[in-house]
Order: C-alpha cells, then sequence, then structure tokens
C-alpha cells in the first residue's frame, strides 16, 4: 500500500527532476545528500551498487512515478458516511438538497445520504434511535424531544422566520371571520401546528377555542381541502401560493404580531453521540450546508432546476416564485437562533418548558469556528 511519505517523495523528486532538465544541468537527487529514502521508496531506480538514482532519467518516468503515487495516495481518502433526513418537499430545505446536486459534501469528505420523512416528529424519533445522522426539521419537534430526555441539539439554522402564510376562502375578508371556522394543517402537532397558531394570535384570535382543525397532510392536500371547500382557511408557502393567488383566494401576509417572532425552520440537527465521535463530519456537513445557502443566493439559474428534481415542479412560474421567495429567509450565517426555541418553549403545554434554558437546544461551536476563519464571508467575497 501506498502512503503519504511516499508520495512526498515522489513529489519533492518530480519538481527536482524537472528543474534539473529545465536547466539542462544534472540532477542531484536527495539519495546524493544522505537521505536513505530513495532506497524505502524507489529501490528499482537505484544505481547499481552506488545507492543513488541516475543522473539523467526520462521525464515521462518521473512523471508517472508522480502520478501513479499520487493517485495512489488519493485511493486511500474514504469519505465518511452520513445520512441526513429533511421533513417537507419545500425549498426551505434547498441547501441540503443543494449540497447533494452541486458536489459540496463529496468535496468536503461526506458520502450523504438524503431521505424524506414527513414529519418532524418522525425525523426526530429517527435521529433519537440513531437510525440517521441529522435531520432538517422544524424547531418544535426537537425541542419537546430534548424536554423528554433526548440528548440531540440544533448546530444550524438556515431560516429562522415562520415561511407560512395564512390563506382563505375568497369571502373572509378580514380574520375575525375565521371565528368558528375550520382550517387546515399538516398535523395536529409539530412545527406547522405551532405556526399556525402563532399566526392566529397575532391576529386576535385564540386559536385553542375560535376554530377547529383538520389534519389533512402537506401543502399540496391542504390546498386541495381549500379548493373543494373543506375547510375555510390553511397555510401555505410558495410554490403552492402562485396557484392560489391565481385562483382568487384571500392572503393574509405581514401580519404585525409576527413580523418580530423568530421560529427555527430546516433546522439541521444532529445527536450528541454523533458530534461527540464525528467531530470532523459534523463540521463539514454544516460546511456544505452553508456552501449550499451560498449556492441558493448567487446561482439564480442553477438552483431552481435542483428544485424542480426533488419538488417534482415542471412549471417556471412556480419555482421561480419559490426560489424568489425563499432567497431573501435564508440566513447567510445560519446561526441556530435562542430567540426563536425561547418561542417554541413559550407555546409549549409542557410544564419543564417554562424552566427551560434555550442554549441547552443548540450548539454553535461549529458555526463560530467557521465564521471566525471567514469561511463564510469569504463565500460571497468571490
Amino acid at each position: 500500500m501506498l502512503h503519504a511519505s511516499r508520495l512526498i517523495f515522489a513529489t519533492e523528486f518530480f519538481i527536482g527532476l524537472s528543474v534539473s532538465l529545465a536547466k539542462k544541468s544534472p540532477f542531484v537527487p536527495l539519495c546524493q545528500r544522505g537521505n536513505s529514502a530513495c532506497d524505502e521508496h524507489f529501490p528499482s531506480l537505484k544505481k547499481r551498487g552506488q545507492g543513488r538514482f541516475w543522473t539523467r532519467v526520462s521525464y515521462s518516468i518521473a512523471l508517472t512515478i508522480f502520478l501513479s503515487n499520487a493517485a495512489g495516495f488519493a485511493a486511500q481518502e474514504k469519505l465518511a458516511n452520513v445520512t441526513i433526513a429533511y421533513t417537507s418537499i419545500s425549498p426551505q430545505y434547498a441547501p441540503v438538497w443543494i449540497a447533494k446536486e452541486a458536489g459540496f459534501f463529496k468535496k468536503n469528505g461526506i458520502n450523504a445520504q438524503l431521505v424524506y420523512m414527513r414529519g418532524g416528529v418522525v425525523a426526530t424519533q429517527a435521529l433519537v434511535s440513531n437510525d440517521v445522522n441529522f435531520i432538517n426539521a422544524g424547531g418544535g419537534g426537537v425541542v419537546d424531544a430534548v424536554l423528554g430526555g433526548a440528548d440531540i441539539f440544533i448546530v444550524a439554522s438556515p431560516i429562522n422566520q415562520e415561511p407560512q402564510v395564512l390563506v382563505t376562502r375568497r369571502e373572509i375578508k378580514d380574520l375575525a371571520q375565521l371565528k368558528g371556522k375550520k382550517l387546515a394543517v399538516n398535523s395536529l402537532i409539530g412545527p406547522a401546528m405551532l405556526s399556525l397558531k402563532m399566526i392566529l394570535a397575532a391576529s386576535g384570535l385564540d386559536p385553542e377555542r375560535d376554530v377547529s382543525y383538520l389534519a389533512v397532510g402537506p401543502s399540496s392536500s391542504r390546498f386541495g381541502a381549500l379548493q373543494l371547500n373543506q375547510v375555510d382557511a390553511t397555510t401555505l408557502a410558495p410554490p403552492f401560493t402562485f396557484a392560489a393567488r391565481r385562483a382568487g383566494y384571500n392572503f393574509f401576509e405581514d401580519l404585525p404580531g409576527m413580523r418580530d417572532s423568530e421560529l427555527p425552520n430546516a433546522a439541521l440537527t444532529t445527536s450528541r453521540k454523533f458530534y461527540d465521535a464525528e467531530p470532523f463530519a459534523t463540521e463539514m456537513v454544516i460546511k456544505s450546508v452553508i456552501e449550499g445557502i451560498h449556492f441558493y443566493k448567487t446561482e439564480k439559474i442553477k438552483t431552481p432546476m435542483i428544485m424542480k428534481k426533488y419538488m417534482k415542479l415542471e412549471s417556471t412560474e412556480e419555482l421561480q416564485e419559490a426560489y424568489s421567495f425563499y432567497v431573501k429567509l435564508l440566513a447567510e450565517k445560519p446561526y441556530p437562533s435562542a430567540k426563536g426555541i425561547q418561542t417554541i418553549l413559550d407555546w409549549s403545554k409542557r410544564s419543564d418548558a417554562r424552566k427551560a434554558n434555550p442554549a441547552q437546544f443548540i450548539q454553535t461551536k461549529v458555526i463560530e469556528k467557521l465564521d471566525k476563519q471567514g469561511f463564510i464571508d469569504g463565500l460571497y467575497k468571490k
């Protein structure tokens, strides 16, 4: 098996020979300077009985030696196998998709397997049971799991705002008219439900008493329920907002009570077990996602093509609306938000949530390291 020392020796030999040939002067190799490395690494090139290389050897032979050793050394490097679960077919998860498709994971030494798991609760359970190494999910499920004793934490949060908007039937002109009405939701638990309750509360409604809920699944199903008049309102995010606008449904956006609120969305979360056991892999996964964010913000043509693959969208208009909406929400420096965690704790019905410290749910060391090294700023200066 080839070793790094042999590659280094071959490199020095190749450079030295190249210089000597350019100068048309005899090549004086390392062996003549008392270094016995040539005997160990290249005994076939030793001059018979003298312990030194030939003074004139062909350039092609030297190049062959160099390339063969370099290739052998590179072949020894193994990629770290990492499984990452994402929980929705939504553009907010695009940085992870991009990191895979644009080759950032591979470049950084990670063989990433992306798997789709519907809902943050299911994905969080998979992380706790070590079935996956990372999840990309809303922060609500993570907080509940940690309060329940799980040793996991958020290491990056590309979006710390709520991307969903409230969409209602055409005849509802004021949010007060939602009192007594039925709303479609993804599920009765999890981050999507929390987001809707926050929106309703910001509108002056009591989310526990003033409305009822129908759990129908993801955005496509919720929009379908709205179209069939099975519900009076739901929350949507691009690209589904495009069709809803064209159909004439009413939108309630930029609500005053939501402007300054923070909520971790598409949070990258791992277990302490993996974080401690695989520090390099953890750092490289986070680094790759940061590069995915930069790609999203700067590659206006390539990014929608990657989104199209994962979201199975054919409409250029829908893809463009989705891209334009999320490019403003993605943070260049995806620090986990303690404020966003506090929001979840404030809304939690668990008694132990009131005494919990937001810091126990996040780990910022890797982001801080990359930030201090100038890695993130350097991406945007290119």
